[in-house]
């Protein structure tokens, strides 16, 4: 009984976080990023919406970015998202209206509602991270019917390549380690060259 009883209460604490009443302020961990979307919380039973990414696909080293994740379609009563970023570390994520900063990632702060049909717009900025890359922006976005259920719901992905210019190099790692082993095992052969022409010079004067 004492092995069942953990997968129970494993299974419970799933249904009672998978509603959509639970999640209406916002979760993270859900953009994408590690696999993990709003299926695990919204079971779809309508048409997918459109999500996407809008905002600058370059950026230097330290430079804020105004970005936009709209929400079109859908069951299309109110809406909801998870954005997060990845590939370069060092981003800073801020929330605009009506969203929030959690575990570093931006979600909403209650469901916005969808007004005559037009697409839900979470804003939000990002200052770019001092290393050189691709940074990639993860987002989802989640269309729901309103009822507070986690059933007649659903949800799409979308991600935004964000190329970082003007900062340092990312350093390869073992880089520096071989850098400084080609350097000292230099000097030795250098030294002994020297060496070997002192000695071929002695040799010829006596």
């Amino acid at each position: 009984m004492r092995s069942i009883l953990p997968s129970v209460g494993a299974v419970a604490l799933c249904l009672v976080a998978g509603s959509a009443f639970a999640n209406s302020t916002g979760i993270s961990g859900r953009s994408g990023k590690e696999g993990v979307s709003c299926a695990t919380c919204h079971t779809a039973g309508a048409a997918a919406p459109t999500v996407t990414l809008e905002g600058p696909a370059a950026l230097t080293a330290g430079q804020t970015g105004n970005y936009a994740l709209i929400i079109t379609g859908g069951p299309g009563v109110k809406a909801g998202f998870n954005v997060a970023t990845g590939g370069v570390d060092g981003a800073t994520l801020t929330a605009g209206a009506g969203s929030k900063l959690v575990n570093g990632e931006l979600t909403h702060s209650l469901p916005k509602a969808f007004v005559n049909g037009a697409p839900v717009r979470f804003d939000f900025t990002l200052v770019a991270p001092a290393t050189n890359g691709t940074l990639k922006v993860f987002g989802a976005g989640n269309s729901v019917n309103g009822d507070n259920e986690k059933t007649g719901d659903a949800h799409a992905n979308a991600t935004l390549d964000v190329v970082i210019t003007g900062g340092k190099d990312p350093v390869t790692p073992g880089e520096e380690d071989e850098g400084g082993c080609s350097a000292t095992s230099g000097a030795p052969l250098v030294m002994g060259a020297v060496l070997a022409l002192l000695a071929a010079r002695r040799r010829r004067a006596g």
